[in-house]
């Protein structure tokens, strides 16, 4: 392995640009939602059913991805997921009607969860030995970032060379990204091992992890359901923040333009940043648990709703309302950095930890069945300051659930540190 360094850590970037970047055909609408509305011709509530119909089947695959890491090569897998998903990036190019893009959203989920994610991140991980787990996985989630960041800017470079009214600006966006995808499906081809080598030491392990069983006891921890809906919470925010670039064009006026810049810097530059910030609060700040730090920002981030409501009908000062965003973003791309360690540090026991992130990302990641369909209905239906503090009130709402679950979560925590020091026994830690 170390006479291979330089390889392998091109290897992780190769692999860390394609998981990163390769969402973002699927989730177009996070910049382009106004784009997509103009030249594709549909509206914001078809808009949101196309993000909800990714989501409902990204919910479906997230669990049977691990299957498919355990199962198959991930060279092929890799390669084939991302030079697919690039095939359908030029159909998407065409500017399909409605039913034409549910298809495409369907086929985008298959080739980026299914085929995917957990291939990705096993892959990933197999590149250096136990003790060197946290530096892969670090730095995978930070060239995750640099990746869609760059990628992103240099879309919106090429997308604002072309007229305001010209329908080639968004079908050359999509090109970019269809082509990025192919090319690095072929360098993964070359870079990327197979990752059989070794199934035969962890099979019996692995099997373990599928029994329903397992699943069963996984579902009867409470601490599972505590973490479960503080990502839930989180990722609810998450999904509201992709709607800043309506939000600062229609009610603040700027630009679409400088809009989807600030777009760019909200979903894209602040979730390369400030997820390993997360990680640094809780490695040199006093506050050394996960969850009481996501539980501070979720204090934060509440504020800052709460301020945004403020202003939410009488906007004069779009320092004051960006600011606002950037500061809400930090909390939660904070917390999005921290949450999955909350399993951990409820002591889950290592042998169902796989099963618990699965059942955790299934109800985690609803909002992307929900908040789409939901926010967009709201866009077509009502005054933009009625449907923004809409917005903003169900993003409170999340924001609340935050602090309560983290509440039970750590006092869960501190409840089972006394029981664990005396038994040393991880699963009455973690028992319901």
């Amino acid at each position: 392995m170390q006479q291979h360094s330089y390889r392998r850590w091109i290897t992780l970037a190769i692999i860390s640009f394609s998981g990163g970047v390769s969402f973002d055909l699927a989730y177009l609408r996070y910049i382009y939602q106004i784009p997509m509305a103009k030249f594709m011709g549909f509206s914001n509530t078809e808009i949101g059913l196309i993000m909800s119909t990714f989501g409902i089947t990204a919910i479906i695959l997230y669990a049977p991805s691990g299957v498919i890491a355990d199962k198959f090569s991930h060279r092929k897998m890799i390669t084939s997921a991302m030079i697919i998903t690039g095939i359908l990036g030029l159909l998407m190019m065409t500017y399909p009607p409605l039913w034409a893009m549910l298809l495409i959203q369907v086929a985008f989920a298959i080739t980026t969860i299914l085929m995917l994610w957990s291939v990705s991140i096993k892959a990933a991980s197999m590149l250096g030995d136990h003790s060197e787990q946290g530096k892969i996985m670090g730095w995978m989630e930070g060239l995750r970032g640099v990746g869609v960041m760059s990628l992103a800017v240099f879309t919106m470079w090429a997308f604002s060379r072309f007229a305001s009214d010209d329908p080639n600006s968004l079908k050359t966006v999509i090109l970019i990204y269809s082509v990025v995808y192919i090319a690095l499906g072929i360098l993964c081809w070359f870079f990327v091992s197979d990752g059989v080598s070794h199934e035969v030491k962890t099979t019996d392990r692995q099997k373990k992890t599928f029994q329903l069983s397992d699943i069963l006891s996984v579902l009867r921890i409470s601490t599972t359901w505590y973490c479960s809906m503080i990502i839930l919470g989180v990722y609810t925010i998450y999904a509201i923040l992709s709607y800043s670039t309506n939000y600062l064009t229609e009610m603040y006026g700027m630009s679409l333009v400088a809009a989807s810049y600030m777009g760019i810097v909200i979903n894209k530059i602040f979730r390369a940043m400030c997820g390993p910030l997360g990680g640094l609060i809780t490695t040199y700040s006093r506050v050394k648990s996960p969850t009481r730090v996501i539980q501070i920002l979720s204090v934060i981030g509440a504020l800052a709703l709460i301020a945004l409501l403020a202003t939410n009908h009488h906007p004069q000062s779009v320092a004051v309302g960006i600011g606002l965003i950037l500061l809400l973003g930090f909390t939660c791309y904070a917390s999005r950095g921290l949450y999955f360690a909350c399993p951990g540090e409820a002591k889950t026991p290592t042998f169902i930890m796989g099963t618990t992130v699965g059942i955790c990302s299934v109800i985690g990641f609803l909002p992307d069945v929900f908040v789409y369909p939901i926010v967009g209905y709201w866009q077509d239906t009502l005054p933009a300051a009625e449907a923004y503090r809409n917005m903003w009130m169900m993003g409170l709402g999340a924001m609340c659930m935050v602090m309560v679950f983290t509440f039970l979560l750590y006092k869960k925590i501190r409840a089972t540190e006394v029981p664990l020091s005396q038994t040393g026994s991880p699963s009455q830690a973690s028992g319901a």
